[in-house]
């Protein structure tokens, strides 16, 4: 468990230094979330929006446009990430980020 985590560790680093570079929309968390959720919300979008980056998508723009298979994917990836992580979404959480109909909870 502790190499998984240090390999997740390593990824979401080398994601958002690669990203970095380029510049990560901020993070504005939905309403509806408690400051824990805010927190983990804000560490799928910075997964979200690195993937994208590396993706080839410019999201620097205020006006920025992904195709949503694209999006989604990275939101799931964001999920993953955060579910390897802590071990645990909150049901709102999940409902407000995360609830993709492709994303399998048995993974």
């Amino acid at each position: 468990m502790v190499v998984k985590t240090k390999e997740i560790m390593v990824a979401v680093t080398l994601l958002v230094n690669t990203a970095g570079a380029f510049g990560l929309p901020a993070c504005q968390p939905p309403l509806g979330l408690d400051a824990a959720e805010d927190e983990h919300y804000c560490m799928i979008h910075m997964v979200r929006s690195a993937c994208l980056v590396q993706k080839g998508f410019d999201i620097e723009t205020d006006n920025w446009v992904v195709p949503l298979s694209a999006y989604d994917e990275c939101t799931i990836l964001g999920c993953d990430q955060l579910l390897e992580q802590t071990g645990f979404i909150s049901d709102n959480l999940f409902r407000l980020a995360c609830n993709i109909a492709r994303f399998d909870l048995g993974k």
